[in-house]
């Protein structure tokens, strides 16, 4: 897996020098360098995604957030488990709202882009927190910790070409150069 570096600056940190980041560490050993890693990338403008992965298996959004305990969806709503109550109570899923954000949000620039625009957006929680949904709820995120599952789920199937992985890596990291683009006619 190729590592880009990070597209803005971070406090304490050396520029130009990939900081420890566990993930991609983890998803490095298990993906060749079809799959590209990108770490606080803000295409466009937008809200800074905490990750990206890009490969033949398409396109993911990582959020890798989240708080203590456990959480779960039922009958269309959200709740937290209160262990002094014993009993759920209401929640407010920012870190579920904001994996689903980062999805739709670079779904939305990829597509304006005229690329391939579908992205699977994934939350990958810290160990201390559980999310769980109804059968059959549809959460229209990815919830996965394991980086072996997630490298299992990227590499499933192949849905990008290596060509369109080159744009999406293009249009992610302006320093890359563009890769040439064939001839609209032969010899034109």
């Amino acid at each position: 897996m190729i590592l880009h570096p990070a597209s803005r600056a971070r406090r304490l940190g050396i520029p130009g020098l990939p900081h420890h980041d566990r993930l991609a560490t983890a998803l490095g050993r298990r993906l060749d360098d079809g799959f590209h890693w990108f770490r606080s990338v803000a295409p466009g403008g937008m809200e800074p995604i905490d990750a990206v992965l890009v490969g033949p298996g398409g396109t993911w959004t990582l959020t890798i957030a989240g708080e203590r305990g456990r959480f779960a969806r039922r009958n269309g709503h959200w709740y937290r488990w209160n262990r002094s109550t014993e009993s759920w109570v209401p929640w407010d899923p920012a870190p579920v709202n904001a994996a689903r954000l980062a999805g739709r949000s670079l779904s939305l620039h990829l597509e304006r882009a005229g690329l391939p625009s579908e992205v699977t957006a994934t939350l990958s929680p810290p160990m201390e927190m559980e999310v769980t949904a109804d059968p059959g709820d549809r959460l229209g995120i990815v919830v996965e910790r394991n980086a072996d599952r997630i490298a299992a789920l990227a590499s499933a199937d192949e849905r990008l070409s290596p060509q369109q992985v080159d744009r999406i890596v293009a249009l992610l990291d302006p320093r890359q150069p563009l890769p040439r683009l064939a001839q609209a006619a032969p010899g034109g």
